[in-house]
């Protein structure tokens, strides 16, 4: 495949802000980097083939402060580039795209269409879209630019020939295929709460539904409507939590949360199961898993050199228990990779997931 300087059409130094943000390894969160203080610095990120954090917390951070969740980025060069490709925008092409950001995607967008097409940018934040608005008219660009929730769509200059998105979901708006004409594409990071996304690409049929595989493994930012969280029992919560053990394996462990094993299976049969991992020190790592919905949360304690670990579990549901059933299901099946999935979504929301595995075809309705 041509190298992805040679696939994107527009420098991105152009679309990034002043001030952009870095790993903070002291607090854990994210620092400035100034462009007029640290030009070296702040030119190396952006050259880099790396996302670049270019909001925090929302925006309401102020200069000189340490952010904690990063709220909007240009994404990795590399990957814009496969997304576009998979996109495969034609000359004359209407276009929508979910999450403007810095600008840049639409850029490209407008590239690929041409004169005869159009670009439709749709940001939910603001100063997002202004910051956007005059990076692109300083470069040159003039796509409509629309400040709204992306997950509507914007039905006033549908239909669209492709719909992109540029923060990830786990479930696909009715708007978008509603938005989408028969025959054309959806591509979007799209994922469930447990692990990374797949990006996806879907074809809309003359129903309205929209079908497709999952792709490559992606790490993009959350729609804000649809955001994954935790929950953080107390102490005394704590003392009245199940307790049990596993004998799960290390290496088990490992197949359970990495996405080209076992992660993107257990996402898809166990609904809304958020699992964070946090080294305590350097003996002891904490792997638990979190549904705000029900207020159910687990936690796998793993210390070095001891075994079977030690299994806390807390409200309606036993999510740990319904982690290790799905993993069993997946070894029993065939060990299914995420690309031999097919995600079919109907107009009225639903998402159903198809797979050629050990044993014959197998589908069923996942809850997102």
């Amino acid at each position: 495949m041509t190298d992805w300087r040679d696939r994107l059409t527009v420098p991105r130094a152009g679309f990034i802000p002043s001030v952009i943000w870095d790993d903070d390894p002291i607090t854990g969160g994210f620092h400035p980097v100034f462009k007029e203080r640290e030009p070296e610095r702040w030119h190396g990120m952006v050259a880099a083939d790396e996302p670049v954090t270019t909001q925090v917390d929302d925006g309401t951070e102020s200069v000189g402060s340490v952010g904690f969740l990063p709220t909007s980025s240009c994404s990795k060069p590399s990957v814009v580039a496969d997304m576009l490709d998979a996109l495969d925008v034609r000359t004359g092409h209407r276009v929508l795209e979910i999450g403007t950001g810095t600008g840049w995607n639409a850029a490209l967008l407008i590239d690929r269409a041409g004169r005869s097409g159009r670009v439709v940018s749709v940001d939910v934040d603001p100063r997002v879209t202004e910051g956007a608005r005059g990076a692109l008219a300083t470069e040159g660009y003039f796509p409509l630019l629309v400040t709204a929730d992306g997950v509507e769509g914007y039905p006033a200059e549908a239909p669209y020939d492709r719909v992109v998105a540029t923060a990830s979901v786990r479930s696909i708006p009715p708007a978008w295929l509603d938005q989408t004409q028969a025959g054309g594409l959806i591509v979007a990071p799209w994922g469930t709460d447990y692990g990374e996304d797949a990006l996806t690409r879907l074809r809309v049929q003359e129903d309205g539904s929209a079908s497709g595989h999952f792709g490559m493994r992606l790490a993009f930012m959350r729609v804000r409507g649809q955001r994954r969280n935790f929950l953080d029992p107390t102490d005394g919560e704590l003392l009245g939590a199940e307790r049990s053990a596993t004998a799960r394996s290390g290496r088990e462990l490992f197949e359970m949360l990495d996405f080209e094993h076992a992660a993107f299976t257990i996402g898809l049969r166990v609904p809304h199961c958020y699992p964070t991992v946090v080294d305590i020190d350097e003996k002891h790592r904490h792997v638990e898993l979190h549904d705000v919905h029900s207020k159910s949360w687990a936690r796998l304690t793993l210390v070095r050199d001891e075994h079977p670990w030690i299994v806390h579990q807390l409200g309606p549901r036993r999510l740990w228990d319904e982690v290790e059933a799905a993993y069993t299901w997946w070894s029993d099946t065939g060990r299914p990779g995420p690309g031999q999935y097919e995600l079919t979504v109907t107009r009225d929301g639903t998402h159903t997931v198809r797979v050629d595995a050990a044993g014959g075809v197998l589908s069923w309705n996942i809850r997102v």
